[in-house]
């Protein structure tokens, strides 16, 4: 019996039992099964260390000691900044707090936290999970990029691309949030850049942007402290106060006004100028809707008191400018206007189209303040993508004096100044008397002038040049009535003096 009972022990402590081969395997040769066996845990074991070696996480296994250790494959790069933040202590106590939570809730948690390199700060994501050993694997991901990207995409959605102020989208959500809260000394308001289109259309939209930056420059410096900036428009602002007293809100707006009359100082031409207005609630239930309607009618109101001036001062600064630029000999208009005049004094036009023909002369070319000196100056012949350009003098002409009260009159005659008798002109290409009369004389008194006096890109030529070209164009690019009055009545009474000033 008891060598039964040792037999019967031996057989349940075999080989066969040892590596789970079963009794049935009992004669095959275990060595090789064994061999296969541990080359299947190597390969597992290798594809796990590729695995860890390859992902760009880093894995830490905390014990119950709550010491942290990096576990990973064998010779795989260590990185400083995992080396500098297991040797940090705030972060370190604060994934430890981590750790413990996860062994209370045995859930896996996120931590995120961040970490700064001189200037540079890195964003990582902590996850923490338990084990099946009841350890703690920790898995550190630097997602800076992603977070990044985010951040990115947040300023897309929240803020103005050329003045980095809040956009319109984040100043309307804003409001939408006090909409029936009560709040104490709650300040809407909007401020407008005056006379921006015209800038635009006459001088492009770089020089548009950059007064527009100013403007916000100048906005967020007074107000950035005390509440939000956000551009709402193209040329317009809201800010909001919170907490701030109908005093207080003058002063800054005193303080505003200072600030853009120091920026101005250190302009020469094209100033800064805005209007406001603004909505101020003491206390009680905010109405957001009517706060906004209320500041922007007192900004249209503070608008209209000021427009004219502004306007009128706008066109000066772009006569000034144009004077500045102006490429034509001393004295141009001057000449044109004596020419105009002589010629409307032949034709015995009434009083009010001399009026207009005295303007017509002087301002015909202020469109060219919106034309780069490059094209301006330059001595040489016109590409045709440059004559485009040129071309497009008259319409800014036109848009210029239309927001002039003493231009207004004259802005059609700027447009059409360039239309030629036959219909090859521009812009619109008119033909015959469908040309203004004021028009077909300075087409004709203009060219006059521009061939006796010189240009960058020729000299001047004689007065006979002159008439011989007005007379060869007779008919195609002048009117053929009007060219035969200025040859033979007002080019007689001219001629004796512009022989003395050439010394003929």
């Amino acid at each position: 019996m008891k060598e039964l009972y040792v037999s019967k022990s031996k057989k349940e402590f075999t080989k066969e039992s040892i590596i789970g081969l079963g009794e049935a395997s009992f004669r095959k040769n275990y060595y090789s099964e064994l061999q296969e066996r541990l080359q299947e845990l190597e390969r597992i074991n290798t594809r796990a260390n590729a695995l860890i070696a390859t992902i760009p996480d880093f894995l830490l296994v905390c014990g119950e000691t709550d010491e942290m250790r990096i576990f990973s494959a064998a010779g795989k790069r260590r990185n400083l900044i995992i080396d500098q933040i297991l040797e940090d202590a705030v972060i370190m106590d604060e994934l430890r707090k981590v750790v413990h939570e996860v062994r209370d809730v045995k859930k896996m948690i996120s931590y995120d936290f961040t970490y700064r390199v001189e200037d540079t700060i890195y964003y990582f994501e902590a996850r923490v999970n338990l084990s099946e050993y009841n350890e703690i694997l920790i898995i550190i991901r630097d997602i800076t990029e992603r977070m990044k990207m985010e951040l990115r995409l947040r300023e897309m959605a929240e803020q103005d691309g050329l003045t980095k102020l809040f956009n319109r989208n984040y100043f309307m959500e804003k409001l939408d949030r006090f909409e029936g809260k009560e709040i104490e000394e709650l300040t809407l308001m909007l401020i407008d850049i005056d006379g921006l289109k015209l800038v635009n259309d006459t001088l492009g939209h770089l020089c548009g942007d950059s007064i527009i930056i100013g403007v916000a420059n100048i906005l967020n410096s007074i107000f950035g402290d005390f509440g939000f900036v956000s551009r709402v428009g193209g040329d317009e602002f809201g800010i909001v106060l919170i907490g701030h007293s109908q005093d207080e809100v003058e002063r800054l707006l005193e303080n505003m006004t200072k600030k853009i009359d120091e920026h101005n100082e250190h302009r020469d031409l094209i100033k800064i100028s805005v209007s406001s207005g603004y909505s101020f609630q003491k206390k009680g239930r905010i109405r957001t809707n009517s706060m906004f309607q209320e500041a922007d009618n007192n900004m249209y109101q503070n608008k209209l008191l000021k427009e004219t001036s502004n306007r009128n001062s706008l066109v000066k600064a772009l006569m000034k400018t144009l004077e500045v630029k102006d490429y034509i000999t001393e004295g141009h208009a001057d000449r044109l206007e004596e020419l105009s005049l002589e010629m409307a004094k032949a034709l015995k036009l009434p009083q009010h189209q001399v009026d207009r023909i005295k303007l017509l002369a002087m301002f015909h070319d202020i469109g060219k303040v919106g034309i780069p000196d490059s094209i301006l100056l330059k001595p040489s012949r016109l590409t045709s993508e440059e004559w485009l350009i040129m071309k497009s003098h008259s319409g800014i002409g036109k848009r210029i004096a239309e927001v002039s009260p003493e231009l207004r009159d004259i802005s059609n005659l700027i447009y059409h100044h360039h239309e030629r008798f036959d219909g090859t002109g521009y812009p619109l290409g008119l033909s015959g008397h469908d040309i203004p009369i004021e028009c077909r004389i300075l087409s004709i008194v203009d060219t006059f002038d521009a061939m006796t006096n010189d240009r960058p890109y020729r000299k001047a030529q004689s007065s006979e040049d002159a008439v011989a070209e007005i007379i060869r164009y007779s008919g195609t690019q002048f009117d053929s009535y009007l060219a035969d009055v200025f040859v033979s009545q007002v080019y007689g009474s001219i001629k004796p003096e512009k022989k003395e000033e050439q010394g003929e």
